[in-house]
């Protein structure tokens, strides 16, 4: 076998694999169902799935990964007008004053959100928002940190991480996590680039490498927002 033929399988074998990769698995994979109806999600996992937003833009992650939140724990204004007299937020009304003051509508278009101002969006949107960076966790704490939370029905986890370490294209990324399956030790993260990625279950240790990277615009690692309704949890 030549070395141009062998070349040539290789890369067939690369296209034909797709866009996933071995860390993740996707969601409507045998695996991936499997390990979904092992760790019996509940109201809060049905309830981001039944929200989901696909972001408007390639920075639109952090708006869209918002209002999928924050919808499914019924905090729906503002509602645009069109929608009358239906509630529903849109990852255009959540630009409210007090959110075009910690960044604009143009700002975010053209370099997204970072972990603490999306914490800010959220709390003027009505929620309690704790913003967690990478460099605050190990494995077993993130692991911990992450099965309370997605046990909890009134509470919502937003994950700010890398796509590299997921072996995934693209880097910054922003998206909410709906289940924790223990025997995997993977978390399903609901990827708002629907046109790019299903849902996806990500090894815990894997997650945890991808909040770790840097964000160059805030200087400090990534990483998660625990969300409430404001008075819950």
């Amino acid at each position: 076998m030549t070395r141009l033929f062998r070349l040539a399988l290789l890369l067939f074998a690369l296209l034909a694999a797709g866009p996933l990769r071995a860390q993740v698995v996707a969601l409507d994979s045998a695996e991936g169902t499997a390990r979904f109806q092992r760790a019996i999600p509940g109201p809060q996992a049905l309830g981001l799935l039944a929200h989901l937003e696909t972001e408007m833009f390639l920075t639109f992650c952090g708006p869209a990964s918002l209002a999928t939140a924050l919808n499914s724990l019924g905090l729906r204004d503002p509602s645009p007008a069109a929608f009358y007299p239906h509630r529903r937020m849109t990852q255009t009304s959540l630009f409210t004053p007090p959110n075009l003051a910690v960044k604009s509508y143009a700002a975010v278009q053209a370099g997204g959100l970072t972990l603490e101002q999306l914490a800010a969006f959220a709390r003027n949107l009505g929620a309690t928002a704790e913003a967690v960076h990478a460099d605050a966790l190990d494995a077993a704490t993130l692991r911990a940190r992450l099965a309370e939370a997605l046990a909890d029905p009134a509470r919502r986890v937003i994950v700010n991480y890398s796509r590299i370490p997921l072996a995934q294209d693209g880097d910054g990324h922003i998206s909410p996590v709906a289940a924790y399956d223990a025997a995997s030790d993977s978390v399903l993260i609901l990827d708002v680039a629907r046109y790019k990625y299903p849902p996806v279950w990500a090894p815990v240790a894997d997650l945890l490498a991808a909040m770790q990277r840097l964000d160059t615009e805030s200087g400090r690692p990534r990483g998660l927002l625990l969300l409430t309704a404001r008075g819950g949890g």
